[in-house]
């Protein structure tokens, strides 16, 4: 049998041009509190009215945040291959493969504009389903 994990921690979020006064520390939410419907806290100071947007900020966020990351990956596959022997110059393999496994999700990035309606959900899921794949190969 033949595995492979991967694991990966997700891409820092950026807001682009969003009008904020509150204090950054607030944006990030606890693994424990965090969902797909609320990544993020979305009312750490973000303005959400559309009509008081500004073309352009005197002040901007940082491109990227560390504390505020988007989905990370998981995943775990596996193989079994089985070697059956025909005759003396042939063999047969079955081979049986797994991909992720455990079957876990790997969300999109968050909405990050505060004008959405969306703000702070993931929408949209990035990861394959499990899925199994069955081969036979013959060697003479």
């Amino acid at each position: 049998m033949q595995s492979t994990a991967i694991r990966q921690a997700g891409a820092p979020l950026g807001f682009g041009n969003a009008l904020f006064t509150g204090n950054l520390s607030d944006i990030p939410l606890p693994k424990s509190e965090r969902n797909v419907d609320r990544w993020f806290n979305t009312n750490a100071g973000f303005n959400k009215v559309a009509a008081q947007q500004l073309a352009n900020n005197l002040i901007v966020f940082p491109s990227r945040f560390s504390g505020v990351r988007a989905d990370g990956q998981s995943s775990w596959n596996f193989s079994l291959p089985r070697n059956y022997k025909l005759v003396e110059r042939a063999t047969l393999q079955f081979r049986a493969e797994m991909y992720n496994a455990m079957n876990h999700p790997v969300f999109d990035v968050p909405n990050t504009t505060p004008t959405s309606s969306s703000f702070g959900a993931s929408t949209a899921t990035l990861s394959e389903p499990r899925n199994w794949q069955f081969a036979l190969k013959l060697n003479f």
